[in-house]
């Protein structure tokens, strides 16, 4: 059985060095976004962690991405909102390592409450096969 920290090392380690993570302004990170960023931040944590024959995790990654401001208000980024996630969902569409794989389950834009700013939320299924 992987834990959640297994888990989200695997997943850090595909996401490190890869076009995606070159394309932010902001960190990749395991465990909390930096306090008070603006950045273009990547975050990954962890949803749910079943153990069975084949253990099965949901792991989030949410990318950050900043409104524009027009006049007195602030609305999405659509331009860089795109592209972040086109590149995200190529990156996270599968990957594979030794003894597990990944599929993007699910990709959304929410709006980040509180905040001047939206994430890309990917949803990935992960599975790993006991040896």
């Amino acid at each position: 059985m992987k834990t959640d920290i297994d888990i989200k090392d695997d997943i850090y380690s595909h996401i490190k060095g890869s076009g995606l993570a070159m394309m932010v302004s902001g960190q990749l990170s395991k465990t909390l976004r930096p306090d008070k960023s603006t950045a273009e931040d990547i975050v990954i944590s962890m949803l749910a962690n079943v153990n069975r024959q084949i253990q099965e995790a949901f792991v989030n990654i949410n990318i950050y991405v900043a409104d524009l401001q027009k006049g007195t208000q602030f609305v999405e980024n659509t331009i860089r909102l795109r592209e972040l996630c086109t590149a995200s969902s190529e990156l996270l569409e599968v990957g594979r390592g030794e003894g597990y794989r990944f599929s993007l389950d699910e990709q959304r834009v929410l709006e980040v409450p509180g905040s001047n700013e939206h994430v890309i939320n990917n949803k990935l299924l992960y599975k790993f096969a006991k040896s």
